[in-house]
């Protein structure tokens, strides 16, 4: 009786155990948004898509690819545990009408500020749009784009800092021997050094290139590097501040990696290296809002600002006088705009810039192409055996230059992800969205870099219909690099033939769109322009042998390319005059 009461009981203990974990399955199990496209194989584990995300070669191409691999623009894939599923958008006509014409109805969602969250919390870029502190941080940030910051403060910075990246590479081409040298680490510091400079003022003898310079002009190069061998420079050492602000990225990358972000990163400030960066990035910003300070203290009425640091200062001065309250010049406010600052203004642009020279050691008759376009705009300096200024630089539209640096946006394809989630019950291309689902749109792949997947006209919305025409599909070349596709030739001042850049030639999606869209556009073409035009007034990118060369990523915060060697050849006086 009592064996056939435990047998009873253990059978219970067992159908009990086993419906508590059934229970659990079910609960666990992704259950996916009706009538939108998803792997079968995912909604039968509680883990969904990672397996297969995490089996791929890159990640987020995998992501975005999605759609593309079962022929169709909108797919939803299981990427986080007991979460609902993310609606993967691949559609260029689509994210422009998401993120430009539906903000009501999308807004920017948590995945921002879990990545960013414990760099800079108070960052504008990690807020919707709703947020009561997002006005406010507008107009803290208002002047830092304005004409009179960019052509006063930012871009005789950024002249600078480009022209000692070409003293820099200038030393190393002279010492390299004819050799190929790695450029990835030039271009990220001479990006930190600009942005660093535009953000505080800092002095040009304080740069981590011109640091760099020294170290390389002490070097003494191995005389037989031997055929076919890298000329490998050493590194000299980074600040201890700058190195807190290289840190930022791989902060924001260890988030992206993650399925818990959050969690990721508070681990990660538990090492001594990310504990020392976050120290440091806090202490910097405090000593350079201190020396501004006493700046504005000694120079009084005659006071000018000189980076956006003192812009923000300012600001803080107005909206204090004007709301009766003191000023808090070290607020977490100020501190985590400029270290967002920081991030938007320097790995981007680095990043881009690495593309770039690979594109032009590739094509060469872009190259040669773009340097007649140079030499024929700035053609005083070219007769004069001079660089351009930063004021000629600036002041003269050269067609080609800009068709350029708008074909090396679009293929480089830094960013490839943008973030948004439903605010309301909605629908995309007829396919109902609940409230809260987060979406990933596409900045590139299908529509914008390669072929588009067809989509029924009738589904999208009244708006994205009409807008169809504004921007032109491309071609059957889109997969190719051709910076020509943005000019177009019409009658200007009465002259027939005119070659003009048309920004709106096709789709591209390098600096996001819309009302969110990035928030540095202007400097970084200042940047990107300014660099770019410098280092092909005095080299020439020659090209570099195929296993230097490739076009293999590194997924880190941006889309870095794995391999970025330079072989440079100077162009004297004498043969820039001698050009075409």
């Amino acid at each position: 009786m009592l064996a056939r009461l435990v047998d009873s009981t253990s059978v219970l203990g067992i159908l009990l155990a086993t419906l508590v974990l059934y229970l659990g399955y079910l609960t666990l199990r992704p259950v996916p948004i009706p009538g939108i496209p998803y792997n079968e194989d995912a909604v039968v584990r509680a883990f969904g898509d990672l397996k297969a995300m995490k089996a791929a070669k890159y990640r987020r191409r995998w992501i975005w690819s999605q759609p593309r691999e079962h022929d169709t623009v909108i797919y939803q894939l299981f990427l986080f545990p007991f979460r609902r599923p993310t609606v993967i958008v691949s559609d260029y006509r689509e994210t422009m009408d998401i993120c430009s014409r539906r903000v009501k109805e999308f807004d920017r969602g948590n995945r921002n500020r879990e990545c960013v969250g414990i760099t800079a919390p108070n960052f504008h870029f990690t807020m919707e749009s709703r947020d009561p502190r997002f006005k406010h941080h507008k107009e803290l940030l208002r002047d830092l784009m304005t004409p009179w910051f960019l052509e006063t403060v930012a871009t005789p910075r950024v002249y600078e800092n480009a022209a000692a990246l070409v003293g820099l590479w200038g030393v190393k081409e002279l010492k390299a021997l004819g050799r190929p040298f790695s450029a990835n680490h030039d271009l990220y510091l001479s990006t930190l050094d600009t942005i660093c400079a535009v953000a505080f003022g800092v002095d040009l003898e304080m740069s981590a290139v011109g640091h760099q310079t020294r170290h390389i002009e002490a070097f003494k190069p191995v005389h037989h590097w031997g055929l076919g061998v890298v000329a490998r420079f050493p590194t000299a050492p980074t600040d201890a501040y700058l190195e807190s602000i290289l840190d930022i990225p791989e902060m924001v990358a260890i988030a992206q990696k993650s399925f818990f972000p959050t969690l990721s990163q508070r681990l990660a400030l538990l090492s001594p290296k990310h504990a020392r960066a976050q120290w440091y990035r806090r202490r910097l910003i405090r000593k350079q809002t201190e020396q501004a300070l006493r700046r504005i203290s000694s120079l009084g009425d005659q006071y000018a600002p000189k980076s956006a640091l003192d812009h923000l200062l300012h600001r803080e001065m107005v909206a204090s006088s004007r709301a009766g309250r003191a000023p808090d010049f070290f607020s977490p406010v100020i501190r985590d705009e400029v270290l967002g600052y920081l991030l938007g203004g320097h790995d981007s642009i680095a990043t881009v810039l690495s593309w770039w020279t690979k594109h032009m050691q590739c094509f060469q008759d872009v190259q040669s192409r773009l340097r007649q376009a140079l030499r024929q705009a700035y053609h005083r300096a070219a007769e004069e055996g001079r660089w351009p200024t930063a004021e000629e630089l600036s002041s003269t539209s050269v067609p080609y230059f800009d068709a350029v640096v708008e074909e090396s946006l679009r293929v480089a394809s830094v960013a490839t992800l943008i973030s948004r989630t439903a605010t309301c019950d909605t629908h995309i291309l007829g396919h109902n969205i609940p409230k809260g689902t987060d979406i990933l749109l596409s900045l590139t792949g299908p529509s914008l870099t390669e072929p588009a997947v067809p989509v029924s006209e009738p589904s999208r919305t009244a708006a994205c219909r009409q807008a169809k025409d504004r921007i032109p599909a491309w071609g059957d070349d889109i997969e190719e690099y051709k910076p020509e596709r943005w000019l177009k030739v019409e009658k200007r001042d009465g002259r027939e033939g005119v070659e003009v850049f048309n920004p709106y030639a096709g789709p591209n999606l390098a600096f996001s769109t819309g009302p969110r869209q990035c928030f540095g556009k202007k400097l970084a073409l200042v940047q990107l322009k300014t660099t770019m035009a410098l280092l092909l007034w005095n080299f020439e990118l020659q090209e570099v042998e195929a296993s230097l060369s490739g076009w293999d990523i590194t997924e880190r915060l941006f889309n870095l390319p794995t391999n970025c060697y330079v072989k440079l050849e100077r162009i004297g006086h004498d043969k820039l005059a001698a050009l075409p």
